[in-house]
């Protein structure tokens, strides 16, 4: 049990990277899957909601101290998407949807990562949420076949 927890915490703090560990520290295989799984849940609905009401705060904020809003920023503001990581997620969003974004973002950006992306990029929230599950339970997947794939080629059972 107390494994299982161990592998619910990795999930949360590191997304799909946990299931290597999931298995080291001797879980069976769709076990460490799961509680991966689980830990990443908690991440992503965390890192969403916080993301969502800081980024509505925030845009609050930015509406009452510029009131015209529809008027570009004044001199060389730049925005914060764009670094080389918002440019990227953007270019993703733009050509995959939130449904590209939602599978491809944990393999580009990990999990924390695509779920801050997606939500500054303004992505609504339950699709978004769904999405990324969806692309996480995919990758953790992967992982989980390549390491066992990689286990038993090393003989390490």
């Amino acid at each position: 049990m107390l494994n299982f927890a161990w592998a619910v915490l990795a999930g949360f703090t590191l997304g799909t990277p946990a299931v290597p560990l999931g298995l080291s520290i001797s879980l069976a295989p769709p076990v460490a899957l799961i509680a991966v799984l689980l830990g990443a849940a908690g991440c992503l609905l965390s890192a969403v909601f916080a993301a969502g009401r800081l980024r509505t705060r925030w845009l609050i904020r930015r509406a009452r101290r510029r009131p015209d809003t529809a008027a570009p920023p004044a001199g060389n503001r730049r925005n914060r998407l764009d670094g080389p990581a918002g440019r990227r997620a953007r270019r993703v969003v733009d050509r995959y949807g939130v449904i590209g974004f939602g599978i491809i973002g944990p393999a580009l950006f990990g999990t924390w990562g695509s779920a801050l992306l997606g939500t500054a990029l303004g992505l609504p929230r339950w699709p978004l949420i769904g999405w990324l599950m969806a692309g996480v339970t995919l990758w953790c997947t992967v992982m989980l076949l390549a390491s066992e794939a990689l286990i038993d080629a090393l003989g390490l059972r």
